[in-house]
């Protein structure tokens, strides 16, 4: 329902092209800026390596722009007072929102771009990763939880578990939040099966090409002893606790076509 709403956004690729072509060389006010919402294990990693490659220090990380000012505090400070944080950025990439200073302190235009994958697999593929990964924060925690238990007891990974993608992308997981969100700026979504046509459709909004098959990163590593969550006795119980959390989320994936191409509505009485 929530997409058919708006058949009216979607766009070709070309009329975008035509903006981020003719201010690719130098950015002026008027060059946009590609914010690229990493959702955890949704092939990000792979993205962002390609955008790393492609765009060297024209491409921003969230994470190296937090380490410099000091945390989030520091960096929402430093953009409140200093647009040149964005001068030499083409885009900026990373794990962070809609909502965050990046996105809207920005002094020029943005389109924002993200892949996204089907919400119980996403989350199950996360809880699995971090359990394999003695180096995460959450790890500790989960390494003696299964999947159900972790959604009552630790809450740094719940908050995962509840519409993640939607809040991550709109700040919303209702249908007026999420018109909101498509009319104040462009996106590119991508379903996480179709990575390598979305990663195509992003670079070529710079007048790029992806050269031959995309390399994957950042794959689930398997350690010895850790078993994943579908061996769980409570496993069923997990899924439908979560299938429950992510109503919204698991209606909007379930319509979103494998490249989901959108620009703003101009609001009414606007010149």
């Amino acid at each position: 329902m929530i997409l058919s709403v708006f058949i009216w956004l979607f766009f070709k690729a070309k009329e975008m092209n035509i903006v981020l072509n003719e201010k690719f060389r130098e950015n002026s006010p008027e060059t946009p800026i590609l914010c690229f919402l990493h959702l955890p294990r949704t092939g990000g990693t792979t993205i962002n390596r390609m955008l790393k490659y492609a765009f060297g220090d024209r491409a921003f990380f969230h994470a190296d722009l937090v380490a410099e000012y000091g945390g989030e505090a520091g960096l929402a400070a430093a953009l409140a007072t200093d647009e040149g944080v964005y001068r030499e950025a083409l885009l900026i990439t990373g794990h962070y929102g809609a909502a965050h200073s990046l996105v809207v302190q920005a002094p020029r235009p943005v389109g924002i771009a993200a892949v996204l994958r089907q919400p119980l697999e996403r989350i199950v593929s996360l809880y699995d990763y971090i359990r394999g990964r003695p180096d995460h924060p959450e790890h500790a925690a989960l390494s003696t939880l299964t999947l159900n238990q972790a959604l009552d007891a630790v809450p740094d990974f719940a908050v995962h578990c509840r519409d993640a993608q939607l809040r991550t992308l709109f700040n919303a997981t209702d249908p007026n939040g999420i018109r909101a969100a498509l009319q104040r700026y462009p996106y590119l979504l991508g379903r996480m099966e179709a990575l390598e046509p979305f990663a195509q459709r992003l670079l070529g909004l710079f007048g790029l090409t992806l050269g031959g098959a995309l390399p994957r990163f950042n794959e689930r590593p398997v350690l010895a002893g850790v078993a994943p969550a579908r061996t769980q006795d409570d496993y069923p119980r997990a899924l439908a606790r979560l299938e429950r959390l992510n109503r919204a989320e698991l209606d909007f994936f379930a319509r979103l076509p494998p490249i989901f191409a959108t620009k703003p509505r101009p609001a009414i009485g606007r010149v």
